[in-house]
C-alpha cells in the first residue's frame, strides 16, 4: 500500500522506521541517517530508468546586485568550488565533468547509472496524462 507521497517527510520518515521502503532523494535520505549506518541502506536506481530533475539558479528580474548574483553563480561553478557540492551531496559530477579531479567523496551513484532517465522538459499534450495519475495518487481512500 501506498502511505504517502510527498517529496519533505519521506527522508525523516525512512530514517524514524515510520517506512520500511522509500521512494526518494538519495541525499536526503543520508542526511538524515548517520553515516556509519549508511552501509545497512540498500539504496538503488531502478536499470529501467525513470525521472530526472535539475535545480537551477535564477536571478529576479531588477535585482538590486545583479552582477554580484551573477559572479556567485560563476564562483559555484568553478570546479574546486563546485565539487564542494558534489562532496557535501554524493553526486556524480554529470555537468560539471572537471570537478572530479577535486572530489574527495564517492558519489551514491554513477552517471552511467542515469542513462535511462530522462528530463522532463516540457509534457505538452501529456500534461493532464500526468495529473491525473497524481491526482489518483493523492486522493485515493
Amino acid at each position: 500500500n501506498l502511505v504517502k507521497f510527498d517529496a519533505e517527510s519521506f527522508a525523516k520518515g525512512f530514517a524514524s522506521g515510520e517506512y520500511y521502503v522509500s521512494h526518494g532523494y538519495a541525499e536526503a535520505i543520508f542526511e538524515e541517517i548517520p553515516e556509519e549506518k549508511w552501509a545497512e541502506v540498500d539504496f538503488f536506481l531502478p536499470e529501467e530508468g525513470g525521472p530526472l530533475y535539475m535545480d537551477s539558479l535564477c536571478i529576479p528580474k531588477g535585482a538590486p546586485h545583479y552582477e554580484l548574483a551573477l559572479a556567485f553563480i560563476d564562483f559555484i561553478h568553478r570546479p574546486e568550488n563546485y565539487a564542494q557540492l558534489l562532496d557535501r551531496f554524493h553526486f556524480p559530477a554529470s555537468v560539471n565533468v572537471e570537478a572530479d579531479r577535486y572530489r574527495t567523496t564517492t558519489p551514491f551513484y554513477t552517471v552511467e547509472q542515469l542513462a535511462n532517465y530522462e528530463l522532463k522538459e516540457d509534457l505538452g499534450a501529456n500534461l493532464e496524462m500526468y495529473n491525473k495519475a497524481w491526482e489518483t495518487i493523492r486522493y485515493v481512500d
